[in-house]
């Protein structure tokens, strides 16, 4: 027959039985002993974590895409208006821009002309070669002297690299 002790321990042919929700006493050890382990264990993965980060920071191009592109523009500043707005013109027509980028597989031309607009914010940059002074960004090449003839586009100046800065010809 069993006989209650304590509420949490029953004596039963010379053994201790333990109710369920009581605890081993040692059982605080070894909750003291996996709360260090957890602590120790989070801490080496963050160290170890923040050493690829540092690794990985050092091995990085002192440049990035975005700080070469602006650097590119940059030179445009001076030759544009700090307000209003100019046109933009690059190697595929300006209808296709958009329509041509939402397969997504070369969003080349989309992203230059926004990190273009970035750059020479708050002058506007529009899509488009009808306005008196256009941004020529031919990133594969040159322009075709056609589509430069047909918009009464003349060159002002070329910045190398494929960025030209032209002014639209009043038609006579």
């Amino acid at each position: 027959m069993r006989r209650a002790i304590f509420p949490e321990v029953f004596i039963a042919a010379g053994e201790k039985i333990m109710l369920k929700g009581s605890m081993p006493p040692n059982a605080h050890i070894r909750q003291k002993i996996g709360i260090v382990l957890l602590v120790v264990l989070t801490c080496l993965s963050v160290f170890h974590a923040l050493r690829e980060n540092i690794r990985s920071y050092r091995e990085a191009p002192e440049t990035d895409p975005v700080t070469v592109h602006e650097r590119r523009i940059a030179q445009l500043k001076a030759f544009l208006p700090s307000t209003g707005q100019v046109g933009y013109i690059t190697g595929i027509e300006n209808e296709k821009i958009f329509t041509v980028e939402k397969t997504f597989t070369n969003v080349e031309f989309v992203a230059q002309y926004v990190l273009t607009q970035y750059t020479l914010a708050p002058l506007v940059v529009r899509n488009s070669p009808d306005f008196p002074i256009v941004i020529g960004n031919f990133i594969e090449g040159v322009p075709v002297p056609e589509f430069l003839h047909k918009n009464n586009l003349v060159e002002l100046h070329d910045f190398g690299e494929g960025l030209f800065l032209y002014q639209k010809e009043k038609k006579r």
